[in-house]
């Protein structure tokens, strides 16, 4: 009997009650199949032992992790929502420079007091500005 294709390539594995148990454990807490687990940790010893290239493990990585249930994709944001992010994260970065000069570079009072006002403002909406107030000791 001549096969087109042979099936060389797959492999049953019998493993140990405590593999198996562990083996579950792991495809759960990844939300993955029982055989895209298996092929995972197969995937990144491989990798970790020389025996495939990067590009080849981060190929298989991608492959290997995708969910069982696929997350829901974000809503695009309207184009007054865009602005509105772009608005925060620009504030966003705005506290982490301002923190930078906060030492030296800015001994002057009316200077500080404006940043600690506005980190007071924005505090509820940019974790940056709490971050920036606790930083500073307010």
């Amino acid at each position: 009997m001549n096969k087109e294709f042979s099936q060389e390539h797959i492999m049953k594995i019998c493993l140990a009650p405590e593999l198996y148990l562990v083996m579950t454990k792991y495809h759960v807490q990844k939300e993955i199949g029982k055989t895209y687990a298996g092929l995972l940790l197969l995937t990144k010893a491989l990798y970790q032992e020389g025996l495939i290239s990067k590009d080849v493990y981060e190929k298989y990585i991608y492959r290997y992790s995708r969910k069982l249930v696929p997350e829901e994709q974000p809503q695009k944001l309207s184009s007054e929502q865009q602005k509105e992010k772009q608005k925060l994260d620009e504030k966003a970065r705005s506290f982490s420079m301002a923190f930078s000069q906060w030492s030296d570079d800015h001994p002057d009072p009316d200077w500080r007091q404006k940043w600690i006002s506005q980190a007071e403002k924005w505090q509820d909406k940019i974790p940056e500005a709490k971050e920036f107030l606790r930083k500073v000791g307010k």
